[in-house]
Formats: structure tokens, C-alpha cells, sequence
């Protein structure tokens, strides 16, 4: 792992531990086992660390979805692994969702470019245009949907974590709140 990934992975770790602002750069670099002026070589800021770690977490998280969707052909089947698959990685990868929960309830979210986020959320959206096109789902504002489903897939990741349950029966609880969010947006 080179010196950039070391600090990245360090800082998640202590920003999911710890927060954000009660995490330093000096702790970061310390833990990291890196020189402080090192870490500023690679994050100008403490903000710009915050935000490359966040947006190398979306990109991943939306790799490891968009992966999954190649596979899927009707419209409802492509957000039902959209969502299966949202829940699968952020149980696979706890610290990593922990640390995207913190960001996107941060004021830090609105340092992130309009365009970058229209960017990373056009995918679900036209999903959901098109769904309604097809008259698979109540016509509703496509951002409102969006914020239905993210928010779903939060509180069952939760629900999840905080409970042991056997992959079977996780993979019904996630098949049946699929079934639920459906119910409430379907024509």
C-alpha cells in the first residue's frame, strides 16, 4: 500500500471512530506512521482529505453496484439490485458506509460540487424516469425517490448491523423491504 492509500485508509478508520473534527491531521499521519508534511503533500487540507476519501468510497461503492446491474434487464429488476446491492456493500464494508453516513449528514457535503453529485446519483434517477415512463411506478419527483430508497437502504443496513442474523435470513430481510419500498412507489 503506498503512502496516499495508507492516509486514506488511516483516516477512515479514525474519522469513523472518531469524527471528524476530533481527528487531526497530526493523528492521521501519526497513526499512519507517515511525516505530517507528507500527508500534506498528498491533502493540501484536512477538507481535502475528507472529501478524496469520500469520493473514492462512492466510487468504489458504485463499482461494486454497477457491476452487479450489467447483468439485469427490466426496470424494476435493475433497482432492486440497485438496492440489494447498496445493502451488500455496506454490510461488506461497515467502516466505509459508517464514514459515508458521517459525510453526507456533514456540512462537508456541500463542498462537493453540484455537478460531481448530479454525476454519482443521474444513474438512479433516470431509473426512476424511466420506471415511471413505463408506468411501473407513481409519477413522483425523481429526487424524492431517490432519498426514499437511500434512506431505506440506510435504516435496513442498521437494522442489520446491529442484529446477527444468518445470510439467509439477511437476504430475506433485504427481499422484503424491496418488496416494501416497491409497494410504496408502484402505480
Amino acid at each position: 500500500m503506498d503512502k496516499r492509500e495508507k492516509l486514506l485508509q488511516t483516516a477512515l478508520e479514525l474519522f469513523v471512530t472518531q469524527g471528524f473534527n476530533d481527528t487531526p491531521t497530526s493523528k492521521i499521519a501519526k497513526e499512519a506512521g507517515i511525516a505530517t508534511g507528507t500527508l500534506f503533500y498528498f491533502f493540501p487540507t484536512k477538507d481535502k482529505l475528507i472529501i478524496s476519501l469520500y469520493l473514492k468510497l462512492k466510487g468504489q461503492a458504485a463499482e461494486s453496484i454497477n457491476a452487479a446491474l450489467a447483468e439485469v434487464k427490466s426496470t424494476k429488476e435493475v433497482i432492486k439490485t440497485y438496492y440489494t446491492e447498496s445493502l451488500k456493500w455496506s454490510l461488506g464494508n461497515p467502516n466505509e458506509f459508517l464514514f459515508l453516513a458521517q459525510f453526507s449528514n456533514s456540512p462537508y457535503l456541500k463542498k462537493i460540487g453540484a455537478d460531481e453529485i448530479s454525476a454519482q446519483i443521474a444513474p438512479i434517477l433516470q431509473l426512476f424516469s424511466l420506471a415511471i415512463e413505463e408506468q411501473q411506478i407513481a409519477e413522483n419527483d425523481v429526487n424524492l425517490l431517490y432519498a426514499l430508497l437511500s434512506n431505506q437502504v440506510f435504516g435496513v443496513n442498521q437494522y442489520l448491523s446491529s442484529n446477527q442474523f444468518s445470510k439467509k435470513a439477511q437476504h430475506k430481510i433485504i427481499e422484503d423491504t424491496f418488496s416494501m419500498f416497491w409497494r410504496m412507489i408502484e402505480r
